[in-house]
């Protein structure tokens, strides 16, 4: 009988949760050199933590070139932005992240544009992120 509760207190606890819990804190810096610092939390599945999940909120990111492993990657990536001008609407992104254990950081630099008719050209921003796991999510 132990055992059977034992079980469906097990089964009923991993059912509730929708994955892991994620604190966020990035700083980018603009052209101009202001800084721009953000905190956030976010519920990511359980061992999807990478660039493209830790920066969905620039769109739909995905690889263009990713080399290493979680550990110790570099990555560029292209990220598609939906109701933008054409000019606008994907953003590239080059860095490099570390994934060790509940940890995970990463540096990258942002650029948008690359179209002659933008006033000053193309759009850099360079930043940081340093993120670590919290706890779990439950399901809404």
């Amino acid at each position: 009988m132990k055992r059977i509760a034992l079980f469906l207190l097990v089964f009923g606890t991993s059912s509730a949760y929708a994955g892991e819990l994620w604190e966020i804190v990035s700083t980018s810096a603009g052209q101009d050199g202001t800084p721009i610092s953000n905190t956030q939390t976010k519920c990511l599945s359980r061992n999807s933590v990478d660039a493209t999940h830790m920066m969905d909120e620039l769109g739909n990111c995905k690889f263009d070139r990713k080399s290493g492993n979680d550990a110790a990657m570099t990555f560029a990536m292209t990220c598609k932005i939906q109701g933008m001008p054409a000019e606008l609407n994907s953003m590239k992104v080059a860095g490099d992240a570390r994934l060790n254990g509940d940890k995970f950081d990463m540096r990258y630099t942002i650029t948008t544009g690359g179209s002659k008719s933008l006033a000053g050209g193309d759009f850099k921003m360079t930043g940081s992120m340093n993120a670590r796991k919290v706890g779990l999510c439950t399901e809404q």
